[in-house]
C-alpha cells in the first residue's frame, strides 16, 4: 500500500510504498482512509517541529475519516500515534468514533479538527456558565471561529455575537444571532451589543481583544474570556486596572491546557454532534500528489486541504 512518509525533516512528506498492515489484533479494526486533514499540527509534526513527533520515519497525519470494509460503515478516527496518511491503517477501537453514512469525508476531515478548538475552550476552560448564556467569538469569519458558532450553541448558548473586519463574510457565517464589524481603528469599534455577554472566545488577540475587554470594564456580571488563537497579534498590552474594574476570568485553551484523555473523552460527543453541523468545504488533494501539494499555499484558497488516498 502507499503512505506519506517523512524520511528526512527538511525534505517534507514522500509518498512511499509500504507492506500492508498485519490483521488486527482483538483491540484494533482495520480502517480504509477516506480522507485525512493537512491540519497545522499535522504539518508541526511533519516538520519535525511537534513535540509528540520526533522520530523518522515518520508517518503523516493525526486523524482521518475512513471505513471498515467488512461492515461498511464510517468512523472518524483521531491519534497522536499518528499515521492517518495511508491507504489502511490499523486503530484501537477506542479512538475510532462512529459516523452516520451520511457524511461527507472530505468535509468531516476538514472540520473535526478546527471545532475542537472551540469545543475543548468551553467545555474544558470555563466553569459555571449561566443557562441560555452569550457568546462572543472574536474572529468569527475564521475557519474555527465559523465552528465555534456552532459549538456554542450545541453546548447551551442562547446568543451567539461574531466579531471580524470583513462585513460580508460575517454575514454568511452560519448561526450568527449578530455581529460586529471591527473598524480600521480598532479603538473606534463599537462594543455596545456584547456589554450582555457571559463568554469570549479569542482568535484574534491583540487590539481588539484589549478594546472589547475595556468596553466591558462596567459590566455587571461575571465574563469568561478564553484565548484561542492569535491571528492578529501574538501579545497584547491589558491594564491593570482593567483586571480589578469587573468579575473577569482569563484563561487559554490549548493542548497544552487539556489533556488528549479529555479532548478524546469529549469526541465522543462532538462527533455525533458536528454530523449534523453545516461543515466547512474541503479541497480533496489526492495522497499520490503529495510531493507537489504539501508546500502549495494556494490550495488553501478552495477550501482547507484534505488528502485522499
Amino acid at each position: 500500500m502507499h503512505i506519506a512518509q517523512v524520511q528526512s525533516w527538511p525534505e517534507g512528506p514522500k509518498y512511499v510504498t509500504v507492506d500492508d498492515p498485519p490483521t488486527p489484533s482483538d483491540n484494533q479494526v482495520q480502517l480504509r482512509v477516506l480522507a485525512a486533514g493537512a491540519h497545522q499540527v499535522v504539518r508541526s509534526r511533519a516538520s519535525g517541529a511537534h513535540y509528540s513527533a520526533r522520530q523518522l520515519p515518520h508517518t503523516v497525519g493525526v486523524d482521518c475519516v475512513a471505513k471498515d470494509e467488512a461492515t461498511g460503515k464510517l468512523y472518524y478516527v483521531f491519534t497522536l500515534q499518528g499515521g492517518t496518511f495511508a491507504e489502511l491503517i490499523n486503530v484501537d477501537k477506542s479512538v475510532a468514533y462512529p459516523l452516520p453514512d451520511n457524511v461527507d469525508p472530505a468535509s468531516f476531515a476538514a472540520s473535526v479538527n478546527p471545532a475542537m478548538s472551540s469545543w475543548m475552550a468551553i467545555t474544558q476552560r470555563t466553569t459555571n456558565l449561566p443557562k441560555d448564556f452569550t457568546a462572543v467569538i472574536i474572529g468569527a469569519t475564521s475557519a474555527s471561529g465559523r465552528l465555534a458558532v456552532h459549538s456554542a450553541k450545541a453546548l447551551g448558548a442562547s446568543k451567539v455575537i461574531g466579531i471580524a473586519r470583513n462585513a460580508a463574510a460575517l454575514e454568511k457565517v452560519d448561526g450568527l444571532d449578530d455581529y460586529i464589524v471591527l473598524n480600521d481603528v480598532v479603538a473606534e469599534t463599537d462594543f455596545s451589543k456584547v456589554q450582555d455577554c457571559d463568554v469570549i472566545l479569542d482568535y484574534v488577540y491583540g487590539d481588539a481583544t484589549v478594546h472589547l475587554l475595556s468596553s466591558l470594564s462596567r459590566a455587571k456580571k461575571p465574563v469568561q474570556y478564553v484565548e484561542i488563537g492569535s491571528l492578529a497579534q501574538r501579545t497584547a498590552e491589558i491594564p491593570a486596572h482593567l483586571l480589578r474594574s469587573f468579575d473577569l476570568t482569563i484563561r487559554g485553551a490549548g493542548a497544552g491546557s487539556w489533556s488528549i484523555a479529555a479532548l478524546q473523552k469529549e469526541l465522543h460527543t462532538l462527533v455525533p454532534t458536528m454530523a449534523r453541523w453545516k461543515l466547512l468545504s474541503a479541497n480533496s488533494v489526492p495522497l499520490k500528489d503529495i510531493e507537489a501539494a504539501w508546500n502549495d499555499k494556494s490550495l488553501a484558497g478552495e477550501g482547507r486541504v484534505v488528502f485522499v488516498p
